[in-house]
């Protein structure tokens, strides 16, 4: 009985301590420990994932998509509920397009975590043949993911987005914001059996869909530019090269090529180098394209004058203790500035440079947009290298005037360019032209920058006429049109290497614009170290003549019948700047009434009458008039009323 009763205590004792630890456990875990537990729970049966919005489209500027977002599911897991992660990794890892290794999911599998991505946003016969395989613990989550329909087109200017639906690159970074939208949240929950369902995705945690964005781009014209630039760099084994295309009355640019090309849509596939956008980010030494502003800079200054006889020192001339030559031991005398240009005259364009001086020749080149950005909205541009005139060696004027001791963007000489053809008016470049969202109501349109004037209308008009020799009989003859008038400036330009400039690489560019007294292309190729062959008027003014063709027929554009000009008249000689005078008899003094500014002026300067100008837009009077006959003191007053302002691009 004692003996029973002793053991009665004990169990007593025994349950009594038990029950108080299992109180104070309870209490540890439900009091003490109660948020840690609750985590743990929270963690096992469910996880919380942010659920990309659609993003918006991308657009070029006829309505064309360029980029767009298109349904597309990921592949995740549960480690713990995969019961056979040999057999599953294996059979995964089978599966075409899911590019994931049998190792990589065999570490993902043997993990202590209840979640791991196994491939995101694969297209759909992929997710539909992981779901058909039935592997216990795999699942699909439907996504959005970025798709460029064109392919290689515009890849540069585009750029390309991440798997979060970042916009790393192109238009696709620098408007992120618009059109990236804003994430969803959806929640995976794991039941009892641990399998996994969707809950969320509405209400407060639905996405909201990114806004769409317009490009100035012509899909058309892009791809006329791209495919001849890919042309050329493979026929002269290139490195590389760049096509621009803008109008030159708004700035808006038609087509920014880039060679190499690379596939948005897989990216990861193609080298960095190929995904640069060069026309904004490439430095290069421009060499003689830079001779159109040293020419306008003379121009307008009134240093010098088309007919203009410079002294071209049989081909050299001595800037201290260093001698410039021409081009291919050329050895020019005595030239009309008119012939330096088109023969593209290192000595002739030097003496104009000099004459110029430090400072004001500077302020010239900082007018054109040299130095800085041009504000368009792309990531990544170049501002240029320029340096301060106190920075400038003896020999800084002299090499400058020809394209040399400076870096510059392809856009920069463009547009510069485009001041020649458009009158002489700084346009800021644009490649987006509007912000819209899902109804099509447009949220924002970026500003436009007043026009800036660089230079006179008479000085662009004067320079257009030059210009045109380039090509009618200079070294720009390739890039001629027998439908259009083109006007233009070849570039070959040495690189340079460590201690001078290399002797066998070089950048080879063409720029110009058509047709010439009307312009509505500008349109610059630049060639970075072809073979074979190396100078601009050989390697880039022929892809100009093509781009240019085959745009100006898509376009519409008629072809334009030059014009008879008045025979121009013999000028006497002068020295570097002073004006010529007449040495011809009197003529008779054309009519120029009707005409717009630009045409009007070309044809007076050709006619060989110094003008001057009243207003702004068409001719509606002049004086001396018409019919008269011309005094030896020839000058020409042009009297200008507003007119339709069509005319006056």
């Amino acid at each position: 009985m004692q003996l029973s009763r002793k053991r009665m205590f004990q169990l007593i004792g025994f349950l009594s301590v038990w029950g108080l630890i299992v109180v104070l456990r309870l209490g540890q875990i439900q009091l003490a420990n109660h948020e840690e537990y609750v985590a743990r729970a929270v963690r096992q049966q469910e996880r919380t994932l942010s659920l990309t919005p659609v993003r918006g489209s991308i657009y070029d500027t006829k309505g064309r998509i360029l980029a767009e977002s298109v349904t597309a599911e990921s592949i995740y897991a549960d480690p713990q509920a995969v019961t056979d992660p040999a057999a599953a990794a294996r059979l995964l890892a089978g599966i075409t397009g899911l590019e994931v290794s049998e190792s990589e999911l065999r570490k993902k599998f043997s993990g202590k975590s209840e979640f791991a991505w196994i491939a995101r946003q694969v297209e759909a016969p992929v997710a539909r043949a992981v779901r058909k395989l039935s592997i216990p613990g795999i699942y699909t989550l439907e996504e959005h993911r970025r798709a460029y329909p064109r392919g290689t087109l515009a890849a540069n200017v585009l750029g390309y987005v991440g798997l979060d639906g970042e916009g790393l690159a192109g238009i696709e970074h620098s408007f992120d914001r618009f059109v990236r939208g804003k994430p969803g949240k959806v929640t995976l929950l794991r039941d009892a059996r641990r399998s996994m369902y969707v809950v969320g995705a509405e209400g407060v945690n639905a996405p909201v869909d990114g806004l769409s964005v317009y490009l100035t781009i012509d899909e058309v014209i892009q791809f006329i530019a791209e495919r001849a630039l890919a042309g050329a760099v493979e026929q002269y084994r290139a490195t590389a090269g760049s096509v621009l295309v803008m109008d030159p009355r708004t700035g808006d640019i038609l087509a920014m090529a880039s060679a190499p090309r690379f596939d948005p849509n897989r990216y990861r596939d193609s080298p960095a180098s190929s995904w640069r956008n060069r026309p904004v980010q490439d430095l290069y030494e421009p060499g003689s394209t830079f001779k159109i502003i040293t020419a306008a800079a003379g121009l307008e200054e009134g240093l010098v004058t088309p007919s203009q006889i410079l002294d071209c020192g049989m081909g050299r001339i001595s800037i201290g203790n260093v001698h410039i030559k021409e081009h291919d031991g050329h050895q020019y005398g005595y030239m009309s500035f008119e012939d330096v240009m088109s023969h593209s005259s290192n000595v002739g364009t030097i003496r104009v440079g000099l004459s110029l001086g430090q400072s004001r020749f500077y302020r010239y080149i900082r007018a054109f947009g040299f130095g800085e950005r041009s504000g368009v909205e792309l990531p990544g541009e170049g501002s240029g290298i320029l340096r301060r005139p106190e920075q400038w060696s003896a020999l800084s004027n002299a090499i400058l005037s020809i394209g040399q001791e400076l870096a510059v963007t392809p856009l920069q000489i463009a547009a510069a360019t485009a001041a020649i053809a458009n009158g002489g008016l700084l346009v800021t470049p644009r490649i987006v032209s509007r912000v819209v969202d899902g109804d099509g109501k447009e949220v924002r349109r970026p500003a436009r920058p007043e026009p800036r004037r660089v230079v006179s209308e008479r000085t662009a008009a004067v320079l257009n006429e030059i210009l045109k020799t380039v090509v009618s009989r200079g070294t720009g003859v390739n890039a001629s049109l027998p439908e259009f008038v083109v006007a233009g400036k070849t570039g070959t330009a040495q690189k340079a290497s460590r201690g001078g400039y290399s002797a066998d690489r070089f950048v080879a560019s063409f720029v110009g614009y058509v047709p010439a007294d009307r312009p509505r292309l500008v349109i610059l190729v630049v060639i970075d170290e072809p073979r074979g062959a190396h100078y601009g008027g050989t390697v880039a003014a022929p892809l100009f003549r093509e781009i240019a063709r085959t745009s100006l027929r898509y376009l519409g554009v008629s072809p334009s019948i030059p014009s008879r000009h008045v025979a121009a008249q013999s000028i006497a000689l002068a020295p570097l700047g002073q004006s010529p005078t007449p040495s011809t008899p009197a003529a008779v003094v054309p009519d120029f009434r009707g005409l717009d500014a630009r045409t009007a002026i070309a044809r007076a300067t050709s006619a060989g009458f110094r003008v001057r100008t009243k207003g702004i837009g068409i001719v509606e009077g002049q004086q001396p008039q018409p019919g008269e006959h011309a005094e030896n003191n020839r000058e020409m007053t042009l009297s200008m009323s507003a007119g339709d302002a069509e005319a006056l691009r």
